[in-house]
């Protein structure tokens, strides 16, 4: 390779293109040198790569630590019921991976978010991230304030795990139809 070559290779690929003078076959062998050294970083030998599900092989679900840090700034309550909240849809639902989503701590399953929560002034709210699931099982969340896209709870009035069932379950079942998620 030759010396202005190698001097090329200090330089990001665009800036390549301002080497004139430089023949045409040197920038291919350049660019070759480029693209080999980057794939051999990638996929070096002993590199482990990070494992995509939220299920460790011990059984144990992956907390996600961006989550973690959300639970660690609310009030000791709040924090309780969400806690709760999050073992119980990862008991219902072994195979969700968490995440945040829309600067909320979510729940994703088979690609697609099913679930969330926050941590509001006046309790929790849980978000099915669907504007039809709570319309659908408006009889079953009677009695809680909600809004199309949330359902609000509190010490007073927690969510049971029969209704979480329910709200992932129905959730689920949108499966066919991709809103928004």
């Amino acid at each position: 390779m030759s010396v202005v070559a190698r001097a090329l290779l200090q330089f990001p690929k665009p800036a390549l293109c301002l080497f004139a003078p430089v023949h045409d076959k040197e920038i291919i062998h350049a660019m070759a040198a480029l693209k080999k050294a980057s794939r051999s970083k990638k996929h070096a030998p002993g590199r482990q790569s990070r494992p995509t599900s939220s299920v460790q092989s011990q059984g144990q679900p992956r907390r996600d630590p961006a989550i973690d840090a959300y639970l660690g700034r609310v009030s000791p309550s709040s924090h309780a019921l969400l806690q709760e909240l999050r073992r119980t849809i990862h008991s219902l639902v072994p195979e969700v991976e968490e995440c945040i989503s829309y600067r909320l701590p979510a729940f994703r399953y088979q690609g697609r978010i099913i679930a969330g929560f926050s941590a509001t002034s006046s309790g929790c709210s849980y978000y099915p991230f669907s504007g039809t699931t709570l319309a659908t099982l408006a009889a079953d969340i009677e009695g809680f304030s909600h809004t199309k896209s949330a359902l609000h709870f509190g010490a007073d009035k927690p969510l049971r795990s029969a209704l979480v069932k329910k709200l992932l379950r129905a959730r689920i079942a949108e499966g066919g139809r991709r809103g928004r998620s």
